[in-house]
């Protein structure tokens, strides 16, 4: 490998795309906490209130199809 080809210019670009993904990301994880703030992230107590059948799964499912076709 030659190592005077490998000169700053070479890192610059994909040190930005690195920078700006990252920054991205943070917005996305600030904007979710922020926008569900009375949702717990790591603490899910709560019992499934609409357990669903699988017949009846099964049926609007049906129900869906048709509508399409």
């Amino acid at each position: 490998m030659n190592f005077k080809d490998f000169d700053l210019k070479t890192w610059f670009f994909p040190t930005i795309c690195f920078l700006l993904f990252c920054y991205g990301m943070a917005f996305i994880v600030i904007y979710t906490y922020t926008s569900n703030a009375d949702v717990s992230l790591f603490n899910n107590n709560k019992t499934p209130s609409g357990v669903t059948d699988v017949n009846k799964f099964k049926e609007e499912m049906l129900k869906q199809i048709k509508k399409i076709n």
